[in-house]
C-alpha cells in the first residue's frame, strides 16, 4: 500500500512538473486587454470624446510586419497610446503616444540625437530612450496642439530609420 501511495505522489509531482513546463505564455490577445488596451479605433474615440477634439493618426506605419495592434486612452495621464507588435518577432514593436501639447513631455538635450523639419515646418527631435536594457528610438513633435511620440524598438533601427519616422509623421493629415 505504501508503494502505491508513493507511486501516486511521484506521478502527481511528475505530471505537475510537465504541465508547468509546457504552459504557454499568455497571448497578446489576453495580455494587452488585461493592461487596459482595446482597439485603436475605440481608444481614439475615447480620447476625442475626452478632449472634444479630433486626433489624427499617421496613415503610414513602419515597413516591418505586425501581427497585432492595440489602443489605449489613459484617462488619468490624459494620453493616447497605440501599440503595433509582432508575437513572432518581438523586435517589431512600434508605438504612438499622443498627449495635449500643453501636457507634453520634455526630454533632456542629451537624449536628442538629431533634429528634422516636417513638411508643415514643425521641428521634430529624434531621441534615444533606454530603460532596463530595452531601447527605443523616437521622433517627438507637436502638431495641431498635440505632442506625438512615434517610437520603434532599437533592434529595427536599421530598417526604421529617422527618415522613415519623418515620412510617417508627415503622413498625418492637417487638422
Amino acid at each position: 500500500m505504501k508503494k502505491i501511495i508513493l507511486s501516486l505522489i511521484i506521478s502527481v509531482i511528475s505530471c505537475s512538473t510537465v504541465n508547468a513546463s509546457t504552459e504557454k505564455p499568455p497571448s497578446y490577445e489576453d495580455m494587452y486587454p488585461e493592461w487596459g488596451y482595446t482597439s485603436i479605433n475605440e481608444a481614439l474615440s475615447e480620447v476625442e470624446d475626452a478632449f472634444n477634439k479630433e486626433l489624427r493618426l499617421p496613415s503610414r506605419v513602419p515597413p516591418i510586419i505586425f501581427t497585432h495592434y492595440f489602443g489605449k486612452f489613459d484617462e488619468p495621464g490624459r494620453s493616447f497610446h497605440a501599440q503595433y507588435v509582432n508575437d513572432r518577432t518581438p523586435a517589431n514593436h512600434y508605438k504612438i503616444d499622443v498627449r495635449a501639447a500643453e501636457d507634453g513631455i520634455d526630454f533632456h538635450e542629451r537624449q536628442v540625437v538629431d533634429t528634422y523639419k516636417l513638411k508643415n515646418g514643425a521641428t521634430a527631435n529624434y531621441i534615444s530612450l533606454s530603460q532596463h536594457h530595452i531601447g527605443f528610438h523616437a521622433l517627438v513633435f507637436n502638431k495641431d496642439e498635440w505632442q506625438y511620440i512615434l517610437s520603434v524598438d532599437k533592434r529595427v533601427a536599421a530598417t526604421v530609420t529617422p527618415e522613415v519616422l519623418v515620412e510617417i509623421a508627415n503622413s498625418i493629415e492637417n487638422g
